[in-house]
């Protein structure tokens, strides 16, 4: 199969696909609620008079599309609109009729089963939730039911969650706590949907639908002593009582496949830490008499002494319910601690031998001390195994729970961790006999097990093999496919490279697709046979696979295959489908846009999916399974129409040592042939493939792309590539080749007033750019590396972990250790370059950044400061990587866009260019 027969979407009038239309019986086309006086985008408004760039002020009105949804039967679809700065929408509309709704503050929208209903929470207006965070009180959603066929709509005050039943019949939902309560439960109403009545329940924590929709299990806590589990059947309207008693009351679960619902119920021991949790089980709930049978520890004698049931871990069944897995951890008594906190020491030790470094250990020490072990009871026997130990930890039920898949790092635990890369042993454990097979040995990627477990897909040695678990023999499953099933692109400095894709299964073990970087192959994972899917390699298309939900149960062999394609070139993207028994696919569709999203109505011949480009603001799109129609459902930003608005072209060019690259080159708005325009350059890695990306507008974002596309200048974004122990002098031989095939395209780029702008890892190669090149009149790094060594030696503080893995192994590039190739470490660090840098720069920081050390900024800033550079830094005060206070956004989002202003521009400075901001004057004159 050839990609020469794609089509190009165009708007096409969708004929009804189901027959006649749906006739609703709303009485206008438009429903107000909740009194907001706006309406839906309908489509570009008529303009009156010339175009006009944007200003700030109008940012606040763009719009992005949040979560949506279509009905089972296709006729309904609800989606959600976000705004920049204000509070946003919910629609619900007729996919066959002009008739809709919309609900201010409306989300996460849900059609019933037999779509004749759909319900979603509507949230507290913004300025509202801060009022009451700040008072301390508590910030409660509402949640909105509309009948489809009529329009009604009813607002149930303060549900904290909600659900449908299989089948459309119910609507179940647990209002908040009152607020005058401290303990206890709170009301959970049952809305009959086809009697219009309503039950409710109080004193409820917790409810748990059966997967068919029959029966629900409910947490009960009056507040006292009691606490208890019912189930409530219903269709006998009947709830009953399965068991209470004095203590905790713990997780509830319910087997897929059948009515057995698992809890734990548990009493505390004021000398112990935690409860004495016991496991019931409740059969019969179509018989007159419930049956619970039980696990107690504290009579089965196969129970590890001083240990416990621990209720923060999965309390789990199989899909037929006959095997229970949960976990256990010692029960440790209570200590009573009289020492007075400043009469303690408070002291971390730190040792060589430490493999998990202690901060680490800091951050996941409350996980750590929630680490419990896998044991599993199996009722019907009454036969209990441990799985999990001390030894044996990492374990996680594959195969309906007949088997554990268990990591075993141990033997690769090295603190100096040569390159960064951690290796594992890789055991099918059987859950039964407790007997462990070790099926790899030292990888570094880990299996994929299939659904039912029988097999599993791993990478190793540039090829796909899948593991028998049962025959304990491994197939490579891509031997003789003459194809790079390793990740091509990877640059990273590692001996292996990763796999190009991920491994995707079929449901009930039918099937598993691999691929490496452009195709897809589905094998028989028993026999081993190769059905190519897709051709893209020749025409440079990309294929991935996406599930549009035929099926609740996955990605069938009996359902069509449906694949997004991208073309690495020209960034168009589009789907491909593969129909059972084919001999090749289908291309459905190539758009030059970006297509994304695709989801089926659960019970007909419809699907939506998402378009959006450049130019075309973000919109939903109503079609059939072939493509062979399309219409927009909501359109986003119809106000667009007023404003000038720029374009994008893809620009070619080659790294100094003849890598072929591309970059996005945004035109300013309103682009006038003959004039010159000062270029902003962002980078940030590969990024042209965000070609068809819409650029939001934004106040508060600090480089906002859209904001300098409306202020006048071109914005470059290129692709950065990388060889081994040089990431700042690449980025250097990427760059400026890149300008020069901008500058080269003489559309009105001025070369004397190009900027540089980049955060975090592109803020680095920022600093580190003009320290090598005169190309660039100003650079704004933001959290920027820049001296290696210390950096190498220094914490990322969010994970906890150390940068050496980093620098070694992911995206410094460096390959070594900074004492085995120190040259490599100066070569590419900005501070050891800094008396060649000539171009006026702006550095940023937060004082609490935990990613990247801010005393990177420190002696960078003191270094060129000392040598007479034009350096500003903003710090921050207790901000992190990026900044997450509103005001401080704002803030410095202003001053990126002045000093370019400055620079690029010749705008007059405001004093904190010029002169600075001494401290007794912060807040004032612009600082």
């Amino acid at each position: 199969m050839k990609l020469a027969i794609f089509r190009t979407l165009t708007p096409l009038l969708l004929a009804s696909l189901l027959g006649a239309a749906l006739a609703p019986a709303w009485s206008d086309s438009y429903i107000l609620s909740q009194g907001q006086e706006t309406k839906p985008p309908q489509g570009a408004p008529a303009t009156q008079g010339p175009k006009r760039a944007l200003k700030v002020e109008d940012y606040a009105q763009w719009e992005s599309l949040g979560a949506a949804a279509i009905s089972p039967d296709g006729h309904w679809f609800a989606y959600t609109v976000n705004k920049v700065d204000m509070d946003g929408y919910l629609v619900v509309k007729n996919c066959d009729a002009p008739q809709q709704a919309l609900t201010p503050l409306g989300t996460g929208p849900r059609f019933s089963d037999d779509s004749k209903w759909v319900a979603y929470s509507i949230q507290v207006a913004k300025k509202d939730a801060e009022a009451l965070r700040e008072q301390k009180k508590p910030v409660e959603n509402k949640l909105a039911l509309r009948e489809l066929a009529t329009g009604a709509e009813r607002i149930l005050e303060g549900v904290q969650s909600w659900e449908f039943t299989k089948g459309g019949g119910y609507l179940v939902a647990l209002r908040y706590r009152p607020a005058t309560r401290q303990t206890g439960g709170s009301d959970l109403s049952i809305f009959d949907l086809k009697a219009g009545s309503a039950l409710t329940i109080g004193n409820v924590v917790s409810f748990n639908i059966h997967k068919d929709g029959g029966l629900m299990a409910v947490g009960i806590d009056s507040g006292g002593d009691q606490k208890g589990v019912q189930v409530y059947d219903f269709a006998l309207g009947r709830l009953r009582d399965v068991r209470f008693q004095k203590g905790n009351l713990g997780l509830i679960s319910w087997a897929e496949k059948a009515p057995i619902l698992t809890f734990l119920a548990g009493t505390t021991d004021p000398k112990k830490e935690g409860a004495a949790n016991v496991i019931y089980r409740a059969t019969g709930f179509d018989k007159p008499a419930i049956t619970v049978a039980s696990f107690d520890p504290a009579a089965d004698s196969r129970f590890p002494k001083g240990f416990r049931i621990a209720e923060f871990a999965a309390l789990q069944q199989n899909e037929k319910g006959d095997i229970v897995a949960f976990g256990i951890k010692e029960w440790e008594d209570k200590k009573e601690d009289k020492a007075k906190p400043e009469e303690k020491p408070n002291v971390d030790v730190w040792h060589y031998k430490d493999y998990d470094l202690q901060p680490y250990q800091q951050r996941v020490l409350e996980q750590t001390k929630r680490e419990t072990y896998l044991c599993l009871w199996r009722p019907e026997t009454n036969t209990f195994t441990q799985i999990g130990s001390p030894e044996v930890k990492s374990v996680r039920l594959i195969g309906n729970f007949q088997t554990a898949l268990w990591e075993n790092t141990e033997p690769y635990e090295d603190p100096t961790r040569p390159g960064g890369i951690e290796y594992s042993d890789w055991y099918v454990v059987d859950t039964l006999t407790g007997h462990r097979t070790r099926f790899l040995e030292k990888r570094q990627f880990g299996p994929t097990p299939s659904p039912e477990g029988k097999f599993l897909a791993y990478y190793a040695q540039k090829a796909w093999w899948v593991y028998d678990v049962a025959a304990d023999k491994a197939r490579n499953l891509t031997q003789g496919i003459k194809r790079d099933f390793w990740d091509t692109d990877d640059d990273h400095t590692i001996k292996e490279k990763p796999a190009a894709s991920f491994p995707v299964w079929l449901n009930d073990d039918a099937g598993l697709i691999v691929g490496d970087k452009y195709d897809k192959w589905l094998f028989d994972p028993a026999a081993g046979k190769a059905t190519q899917l897709t051709d893209g390699k020749d025409d440079h298309v990309e294929f991935q696979v996406v599930n549009p939900g035929f099926s609740d149960e996955g990605l069938r062999i009996t359902d069509p295959l449906y694949l997004r394609a991208f073309d690495e070139k020209t960034k168009k993207s589009g789907y491909l489908r593969f129909d059972p028994g084919a001999k090749e696919g289908k291309m459905l569709v190539l758009d030059d846009s970006s297509l994304g999203q695709l989801r089926r109505a659960k019970d007909v011949d419809r699907m939506i999916f998402t378009m959006q480009s450049f130019e075309k603001s973000p919109s939903w799109q109503l079609t059939n399974e072939q493509f062979s129609a399309i219409k927009p459902l909501a359109r986003t930003n119809p106000q667009q129409a007023e404003f000038l608005w720029g374009k994008a072209e893809l620009v070619d060019f080659k790294s100094k040592w003849g890598k072929e690259l591309q970059g996005i080159l945004y035109f300013p708005a309103g682009h006038e042939a003959g004039k010159s325009y000062p270029m902003i350059t962002y980078i940030y890695e590969q990024l042209s493939d965000g070609f068809h990306n819409y650029a939001m507008p934004s106040p508060w974002g600090s480089y906002n792309m859209q904001h300098w596309i409306q202020q006048g200048y071109f914005v470059f974004m290129p692709d950065i590539a990388y060889r081994d122990r040089q990431p700042g002098v690449s980025a250097v031989q990427c760059l400026e080749p890149a300008v020069q095939a901008v500058l080269s395209k003489k559309v009105g780029v001025d070369p004397a007033k190009v900027g540089l702008v980049g955060h975090s890892w592109g803020g680095y190669q920022t600093a580190f750019v003009p320290t090598q090149s005169n190309v660039f009149a100003a650079a704004v790094a933001g959290a920027p590396l820049t001296e290696l060594i210390t950096m190498y030696n220094s914490f990322y503080w969010n994970a906890g972990i150390t940068d050496q893995v980093i620098f070694e192994s992911s995206q410094g590039r460096m390959e070594v250790p900074w004492y085995e190739d120190i040259k490599a470490y100066t070569d590419n660090s900005p501070m050891w370059n800094a008396k060649n840098l000539n171009t006026p720069m702006m550095i940023a920081f937060g004082d609490s950044d935990g990613a990247v050390d801010w005393h990177q900024g420190q002696q960078f800033y003191n270094t060129l400061r000392r040598m007479g550079k034009q350096i500003i830094m903003l710090v921050y005060p207790g901000e992190n990587h990026g900044l997450a206070k509103r005001p401080n956004q704002l803030d410095y989002a202003h001053r990126v866009r002045h000093f370019f202003d400055v620079y690029l521009k010749g705008a007059k400075p405001e004093k904190w260019v010029t002169s600075g901001v001494p401290a007794v004057q912060k807040g004032k004159e612009g600082g």
